[in-house]
C-alpha cells in the first residue's frame, strides 16, 4: 500500500510541476498589458490596475471557466486569474475575496490543472486565516500537493503547528513533503517532532535533512543521539546535517560545540573522504590555539583526506616563523600532498620556505618537481638562476615548460644579471640556448651585444637561439649582423630563422618605406648573384614600397636566378602597389613559370582591395583573364570573382562557362556571386 501511495503522489506531483511550468512558459512578454512577470513583483502595481480591475469579469466567472482546463495550450483563463488577483492583492477586501473563493474553489471538482493554478495565486494572498482551510485540503489525497504549496509559504507560527499536526496525520510521500517543508521554514518547534523520525528507515533521511536545515542547539542534539544508531546508508545523510548545525555554531561562536561535531565526523573513516575532509577542515577551525597541532598530526598521519584537510587550512592556522615544522614533513609526504603543499607554501616568505621548495624541484617524482618550479615563481631569487637553467636545458615536457616559466616569473634585477653572469661564463650548448631563451623572455635589453655576438657562434643551435632572441629585444640597427648570418646560412631552417627576425625588426621601424634599407643598401653592394637572390627573398617579408624600382630592375639582370627572384618578390609583395608589375609580368612575360607566378600575385593583389568599387576591380580581374590561356590561371580568376559581387562580376564567370576545364568553377562562382548579391538585396546595399 505504501508503494501505491508514493507512486500516486509522485504522479501528482509531475502533474503539479508541469502545470506550472505551462503557466510560467506562456505568461505575455509585456508587463504594461499582463501586469507583473512573478510572485516578486507583488508590491507593484502596473499604471492601469485600478482601470484593469473595473473592468475585468468577476472571480467567480473566472474561476468557472478556469475547472476544466485540462492542460492544453489553450490557457487564456489563467492570465484572467492572474490579472484579477493582481489587481486585489493590495486591497484589503479585495485580498479577503480573493483568498476566500481559491480557498473555495480547491474543494470542488476542478480538474487538477485548474486547482494547481488556484493554488499558485492562493499562494499570493492567503494569510494565516486560510492555514485551517488548507489543514484540512491537505489530508485530502486530490489536493495534498497544492495545499502544501500554498501553506508552506505562510508565515507565522500557524502555518508551523498546522504542518506539525499534518505530521501525524500524514502517511507515505506526503509525509516527506510535509517533513521537507518544517525543514524549509526552520521551525524550531518541529524538532521534537521529527528527533523520533529519525529512527525509521522511511523517514530517517527527510527529517535529518529538515533536522539539518532547522540547526538550532535542539536539533543539533538530536542528530547527535542518532548518529551512533544511525543504519550506515543513512550516515552520510545524517553526518552532513550535523556538519550543518556545526557551522551555525561556529557562526555563532560556539566553537566548543562546532569542535565536537567535527571531531566525531572526521574520526568516522566509514564516512565518505569528502565528508571527513570538510570535518576535519573544521574541526582545525574551531580548534583556536590547539589548531596548528591538530593540523601537524594530521600531516604526520596516513590518511590522505585528513593530509588534504590539513593543507587546505594551512595558511590560516601556522604563521610564518613557525612554517618550518611543516618544511620538514614535505618530503614524508605522498606525491599528490606534496603537489598540495607546495602550492600553499608559495604564498609564504620566501626566505621561510625557498629551500625546502628548492629540494622538492629535485624530488624523483616528475610532478612534485613541476609543482616545486611553479611554487619558485613567487618563492624563488636570482640564487635559483642556475638551477632553473639547467633543470630547462636537462628535460623536456612539462618540467622544461615549468623552469622557463619559473625562470621568466622571477622577479628583480638581481635575475638578470645573474643570468648574463652565465651566458658570459662559456656555458655548454644546452645551457646557453636556454640562457639566451630567458633573455627574450625577460626581455633583458642590456643583453644585446651578448646576443649579437652569440651570432657568430659555432653551434647553428646558439645561433638560431640568438635569432630568436634578437626578435625580442634587437632594434633595426641590428639587421646588418642579421643579413651577415643569413647570407652565410647552409642550413635552411637557419636561414628561415634570420629572414624572420630580419622581418620583425625591420617592423620597428617608424617610417614603413624606410624598413628595407638595410637590405637595399647590402643588395646593391653585393655582387655575388647567390647572396643577391638572398636579399631579393628578403624583400617582400618586408613590404617596403622604396625597394619596386630596384625590384624592377633586378627583373632585368643578366643573371638567371636574380631575375627569377625579382620576379617572384614582385608576384608575392604584400601590398596592392607591386599591382601594375605583375600585371606587366603577366602580360609580357615569355617565361610560362614567371607568367603563372604573375597571374596569380596579381589577382590576390586585386583582392587585396576588398573596399575597393566592385566594377573596377572586376575590369582588373577580366584584364588579367584576357591573358589567362590556361585552367590554372583562369581558376585563379574565378576564384576572385566572389570578393566583389556585381552584375560586370557575374558576366564574366558566366563566360567562362564555355571552358569544359573550368566549367564547374565557373558554375560555383556565379552561386557565390549570386548567393551575395541577394544578401546585398535584402540588407539594402
Amino acid at each position: 500500500m505504501r508503494h501505491h501511495a508514493k507512486t500516486g503522489t509522485r504522479s501528482r506531483m509531475v502533474l503539479v510541476v508541469a502545470t506550472l511550468a505551462l503557466s510560467l512558459a506562456s505568461w505575455p512578454a509585456s508587463s504594461e498589458v499582463r501586469g507583473p512577470k512573478s510572485e516578486g513583483d507583488i508590491g507593484r502595481r502596473t499604471p492601469d490596475a485600478g482601470q484593469q480591475a473595473a473592468s475585468s469579469p468577476s472571480l467567480d466567472a473566472i474561476l468557472k471557466e478556469i475547472s476544466t482546463y485540462d492542460g492544453g495550450i489553450e490557457s487564456a483563463a489563467f492570465w484572467k486569474l492572474r490579472d484579477y488577483v493582481q489587481a486585489h492583492k493590495d486591497d484589503g477586501a479585495g485580498r479577503a475575496e480573493c483568498e476566500t473563493k481559491l480557498l473555495a474553489f480547491l474543494k470542488t471538482n476542478a480538474t487538477p490543472s485548474a486547482r494547481m493554478a488556484a493554488g499558485r495565486w492562493l499562494r499570493v494572498v492567503a494569510s494565516e486565516r486560510a492555514v485551517p482551510a488548507l489543514e484540512a485540503l491537505l489530508l485530502d489525497a486530490r489536493s495534498s500537493d497544492v495545499a502544501l504549496y500554498a501553506l508552506q509559504q505562510i508565515p507565522g507560527p500557524e502555518a508551523d503547528k498546522s504542518l506539525l499536526r499534518a505530521l501525524s496525520k500524514t502517511a507515505g510521500a506526503t509525509k516527506i513533503a510535509v517533513i521537507g517543508a518544517l525543514g524549509q521554514r526552520r521551525s524550531p518547534d518541529a524538532v521534537a517532532a521529527l528527533a523520533p523520525l529519525l529512527g525509521q528507515p522511511d523517514l530517517a533521511r527527510p527529517a535529518a535533512i529538515a533536522l539539518g536545515a532547522i540547526g538550532t542547539d535542539a536539533a543539533a542534539q538530536a542528530l547527535d543521539a542518532a548518529y551512533p544508531r544511525v543504519q550506515a546508508d543513512l550516515k552520510a545523510v545524517v553526518g552532513a546535517s550535523m556538519m550543518q548545525c556545526a557551522e551555525k555554531h561556529l557562526a555563532a561562536g560556539n566553537n566548543e560545540a562546532a569542535r565536537r561535531v567535527y571531531e566525531v565526523l572526521a574520526a568516522d573513516g566509514t564516512l565518505p573522504a569528502h565528508l571527513r575532509r570538510a570535518a576535519a577542515m573544521g574541526r582545525i577551525s574551531a580548534s583556536g590555539t590547539a589548531a596548528p597541532k591538530i593540523l601537524m598530526a594530521y600531516l604526520e598521519g596516513s590518511d590522505v583526506a585528513m593530509q588534504e584537510a590539513a593543507i587546505a587550512r594551512l595558511s590560516g592556522a601556522i604563521a610564518p616563523d613557525a612554517i618550518a615544522s611543516v618544511c620538514a614533513i614535505l618530503p614524508r609526504l605522498p606525491g599528490p600532498s606534496q603537489v598540495q603543499l607546495l602550492a600553499v607554501l608559495s604564498g609564504y616568505p620566501k626566505e621561510r620556505v625557498l629551500a625546502a621548495i628548492l629540494d622538492a624541484a629535485r624530488a624523483d617524482a616528475v610532478p612534485v618537481r613541476v609543482a616545486a618550479m611553479n611554487a619558485l615563481q613567487t618563492t624563488g631569487d636570482a640564487s635559483v638562476v642556475p638551477f632553473l637553467i639547467e633543470a630547462a636545458a636537462r628535460t623536456r615536457g612539462d618540467e622544461q615548460a615549468a623552469a622557463r616559466l619559473a625562470l621568466g616569473m622571477l622577479k628583480g634585477r638581481a635575475v638578470d644579471e645573474a643570468i648574463l653572469k652565465m651566458l658570459s661564463q662559456t656555458p655548454p650548448e644546452s645551457v646557453e640556448t636556454e640562457l639566451l631563451l630567458a633573455i627574450a623572455d625577460r626581455r633583458i635589453f642590456p643583453a644585446k651585444p651578448v646576443v649579437a655576438a652569440a651570432l657568430a657562434s659555432a653551434s647553428p643551435r646558439v645561433r638560431v637561439h640568438a635569432l630568436r632572441s634578437l626578435r625580442a629585444i634587437g632594434t633595426p640597427s641590428d639587421i646588418p649582423a642579421v643579413l651577415t648570418l643569413l647570407v652565410k646560412a647552409e642550413d635552411e631552417a637557419e636561414r628561415a630563422e634570420a629572414e624572420k627576425t630580419t622581418a620583425i625588426l625591420a617592423q620597428k621601424t617608424a617610417n614603413p618605406d624606410g624598413r628595407a634599407s638595410a637590405i637595399r643598401s647590402r643588395l646593391m653592394e653585393e655582387k655575388d648573384p647567390e647572396v643577391r637572390v638572398k636579399l631579393i627573398g628578403l624583400l617582400p617579408l618586408v613590404g617596403d614600397n622604396r625597394t619596386l624600382p630596384l625590384l624592377r630592375t633586378c627583373v632585368e639582370d643578366a643573371n638567371a636566378g636574380v631575375s627569377d627572384a625579382a620576379v617572384r618578390a614582385l608576384a608575392d609583395w604584400p601590398t596592392s602597389a607591386a599591382r601594375d608589375d605583375a600585371l606587366r609580368l603577366a602580360r609580357d612575360s615569355r617565361n610560362e613559370t614567371h607568367r603563372l607566378l604573375a597571374i596569380g600575385g596579381l589577382v590576390r593583389m586585386i583582392g587585396l582591395d576588398r573596399y575597393r568599387d566592385p566594377q573596377a576591380a572586376i575590369a582588373d580581374l577580366r584584364h588579367a583573364a584576357s591573358f589567362s590561356w590556361r585552367p590554372e590561371e583562369q581558376r585563379l580568376v574565378l576564384a576572385a570573382l566572389p570578393q566583389f559581387p556585381c552584375r560586370e562580376a557575374l558576366d564574366l564567370a558566366t563566360g567562362f562557362l564555355r571552358e569544359p576545364e573550368v566549367k564547374a568553377e565557373a558554375q560555383a562562382a556565379i552561386d557565390k556571386i549570386k548567393e551575395r548579391l541577394e544578401a546585398q538585396r535584402k540588407r539594402g546595399t
